[in-house]
């Protein structure tokens, strides 16, 4: 057999080859020396955005994705359950779309954390700025390295107030690049648990159907029908917010008293949620009551007045204010904070013959409105009962779909029309922001009338964020509410008590999952020195879900890429 050698051309164009794979090695190398650096999330300080160690779960009531944490930094404890008379460990995690809680995920693998690529020299030559993502090491000296946000800058001085960030006795307002990156889900329509106990987080208002989670109005075009979808923030289970409903002592009193005579050596954790105040003579309950609540008091009412009072704050109960929930955060507990600061997506089809669409967005008890005519596109912003507009702009309308965003994030209202910003955004200026210690704990929840009022009003405040179309058919898809990253006081050692002034050339960091951050807010050494910077994180590049491979009749654990997640981050 005689050998066959390869020609001349074809042996330059492997060594031509070999030659550019040697180079990719080596620019390859040299960037990773110098300019590029790996860097694995294990907590969960920054989730939503970025994931730790967690487990991926699907909702089997409304189908959402979600991750949840199963390693956490040093501020918080697991929440995991032991079964009774069993060494298995339970872990049990809540949806953030719909609501539904004891969601068993047990079996469910767990995944690494997010990977990503830092631009280690970036700091060299600029200086960080507020609300980006840095990696840095740990300021206490260990051998530590963290991923959080900027929210502080040099010489700055600092106070954390009511979930917001102060600097230098404003308010720090985020840009719509800054929003969409922070911004976290509180509702998706496009998850809708196919469960008769549930209910449409908005409220609709006209001839409107429900169907594959969009929202139709099929009316006459000619109609000249206002159609109105307005929040309505509904809660499957659990809240620690309060509502009351009016009972006089004579309708209550023989039936209370029997209440609390059935369950005065019964251990049932959900009995202590409910009141009768006999001052102000209303019934009240904490948090959403319990079907089996209601089904025992309706059962052994022997009052109609009674009957009717329990009925009424069984649901009212379900209606609660929108917290700093994460449902990343299932496995540990941690108190629940009022967020106001909301912002609505949607995509509206828009019939041949609609006049008008209007946008309602509340700030504290004001409420102001976007006007948008169909007709001539001219888009108007002004405050409720005022004729002179607070801002005007015309845009083009080609097409009959609009994509809409609209916030109210730190006391600023943004709007955005197809991916545009018609007009400048319009802060708001607000009461004075005042240090922790002149002021009771906002992190202990009212109680009585107090907490039933503050409840009233959050609710109140949620369901003026509506939508409104006149004329024609509508159909709305897309549709979305999300909330901005709520502050939490953490220890309470810096910047919360009172103002904190952040030394030259260091910064100010937290992470955006801040129930479970160990961050500036707590930290002993609060502030982070620039030369302690290692870059900025600037993609996701290898994040991977857990798969399963059936190899010689076994089946094995294996990471598959999730290329859904892989993306730069802002």
């Amino acid at each position: 057999m005689t050998a066959v050698f390869p020609k001349a051309r074809d042996l330059q164009g492997f060594r031509s080859m070999l030659e550019l794979a040697i180079c990719f090695v080596i620019t390859l190398t040299i960037l990773r020396g110098f300019f590029l650096e790996g860097y694995l999330v294990s907590s969960g300080s920054m989730a939503p955005r970025l994931y730790g160690f967690h487990k991926r779960v699907e909702c089997p009531t409304c189908q959402y994705s979600f991750g949840c944490g199963v390693r956490f930094d040093d501020s918080v404890e697991s929440n995991s359950q032991t079964t009774e008379g069993s060494d298995a460990v339970k872990t049990y995690a809540s949806c953030p779309n719909c609501g539904q809680i004891d969601i068993d995920i047990s079996p469910v693998p767990r995944n690494h954390g997010d990977q990503l690529l830092v631009h280690k020299s970036v700091f060299d030559f600029r200086r960080p700025r507020r609300w980006e993502p840095v990696v840095f090491r740990n300021p206490d000296g260990a051998d530590d390295t963290y991923v959080k946000r900027v929210v502080g800058l040099p010489g700055e001085k600092l106070l954390i107030f009511d979930g917001d960030v102060y600097v230098n006795g404003g308010i720090a307002r985020k840009d719509l690049s800054t929003q969409r990156s922070m911004r976290i889900l509180v509702s998706d329509l496009q998850h809708v648990p196919d469960d008769p106990d549930w209910e449409l987080p908005w409220q609709l208002d006209g001839n409107w159907t429900v169907e594959n989670g969009e929202l139709r109005s099929d009316g006459d075009n000619d109609s000249e029908t206002t159609n109105t979808v307005a929040f309505h923030h509904w809660r499957w289970f659990g809240g620690n917010h309060t509502v009351e409903t009016p009972l006089s002592k004579n309708d209550a009193y023989p039936d209370w008293t029997a209440f609390l005579q059935r369950f005065e050596n019964i251990p049932v954790s959900w009995a202590s949620r409910l009141d009768f105040d006999h001052d102000t003579e209303v019934l009240r309950c904490q948090g959403v009551m319990p079907d089996a609540m209601q089904r025992d008091l309706m059962t052994s009412a022997t009052n109609d007045e009674f009957r009717r009072a329990v009925y009424r704050l069984a649901a009212l109960s379900h209606l609660s204010p929108v917290t700093d929930r994460y449902g990343y955060n299932s496995m540990v507990s941690s108190p629940e904070y009022n967020v106001t600061d909301l912002m609505l997506t949607a995509t509206i089809a828009i019939g041949e013959q609609s006049n008008v669409v209007r946008l309602s967005i509340p700030v504290d008890t004001a409420i102001y409105h976007v006007r948008l005519d169909m007709k001539s596109g001219r888009v108007e912003l002004r405050a409720a009962e005022t004729e002179i507009p607070l801002r005007t702009a015309t845009v083009n309308l080609a097409g009959t779909e609009l994509r809409i965003e609209a916030s109210n994030f730190d006391r600023r209202i943004l709007i955005v029309i197809n991916g545009e910003v018609p007009f400048a955004p319009l802060d708001l200026s607000g009461p004075s922001p005042v240090p922790a210690e002149n002021t009771p704990s906002n992190d202990v929840a009212n109680s009585g009338a107090t907490a039933a009022k503050e409840t009233a009003e959050q609710v109140l405040h949620n369901q003026r964020f509506e939508l409104s179309f006149t004329g024609g058919q509508t159909r709305i898809s897309n549709l979305q509410m999300y909330r901005d990253v709520y502050y939490t006081p953490g220890r309470r050692k810096n910047a919360v008590v009172s103002t904190c002034e952040i030394p030259p050339d260091s910064y100010f960091v937290q992470g955006d999952n801040s129930p479970v951050s160990a961050d500036s807010r707590s930290w002993d050494k609060p502030f982070v020195p620039h030369n302690l910077l290692v870059g900025k994180p600037f993609v996701v590049h290898l994040p991977s879900r857990p798969g399963r491979m059936k190899l010689g009749g076994r089946e094995i654990s294996i990471r598959i890429p999730d290329f859904s997640r892989i993306g730069y981050i802002r």
